[in-house]
């Protein structure tokens, strides 16, 4: 009996010894749970290729008011911060009828087209992720300044024979130059999808052209509306 008082406490150590390796070994036979995957780097370059609805109505799209013109944009936007961004945009109407208008005027291919470049400040982005608001790169509302150029062509009835060798009509071009202030927003539609519309104002240099004796002030106000639907990567 005196010899089970004295082995016992032994046997109770070995016991709990052997428990506690047995319960680390199972514990490190467990697979470690998966890591989460790094955030993907947000895009620093944005290029879009769309139609721009609102320009056949900057000039008259057509006298009778049926929009004759295909508005392409094509254009580019690169992140310099959270909130600054440089872009450039190039468009072009492409005339979908030839026809001549009261005017005595008929369209060539390309009747009108704009290059704007310039920067944009989107701002408020703190305060969109904390209701839960879309934001991030390119996405979100944003002030911009932008040197704009239109440039118009346009075919004018000079009169005469259709027997003529000589051409009844001569073509004109005018270019409009302007420095532009613009409010606007830019919403992703989808993952390859966005719209981006804008409005502001704008003051252009002097413009003439010869062809007919036009000349207008020494500064030209103008008015701006843009409304993009473009596929965007």
């Amino acid at each position: 009996m005196r010899r089970l008082q004295l082995l016992l406490p032994g046997l109770l150590l070995l016991g709990s010894a052997t428990f506690s390796l047995g319960q680390t070994s199972v514990n490190s036979a467990q697979p470690s749970p998966p890591t989460e995957p790094a955030e993907a780097t947000p895009r620093k370059l944005l290029v879009k290729v769309g139609l721009n609805v609102a320009r056949p109505f900057r000039y008259g799209a057509g006298y009778s008011g049926i929009p004759y013109r295909l508005p392409v944009a094509v254009g580019a936007e690169y992140v310099l911060s959270s909130r600054f961004t440089l872009y450039g945009q190039l468009e072009a109407d492409f005339a979908l009828a030839r026809q001549d208008t009261y005017f005595q005027e008929r369209n060539p291919l390309i009747p009108t087209g704009a290059l704007g470049i310039g920067g944009r400040y989107y701002y408020n982005q703190a305060g969109r992720a904390q209701h839960n608001r879309a934001h991030g790169n390119f996405i979100g509302n944003y002030l911009a300044v932008e040197v704009h150029t239109e440039r118009q062509r346009y075919f004018r009835y000079q009169g005469g024979s259709p027997l003529s060798p000589y051409s009844p009509f001569s073509l004109h071009r005018r270019y409009t130059p302007t420095l532009n202030v613009l409010w606007g927003m830019q919403r992703r539609l989808g993952r390859s999808f966005l719209f981006d519309c804008n409005a502001g104002v704008g003051l252009g240099a002097r413009r003439s052209e010869a062809n007919i004796g036009y000349s207008s002030g020494a500064f030209n106000p103008s008015l701006q509306v843009n409304l993009g639907l473009y596929f965007g990567k």
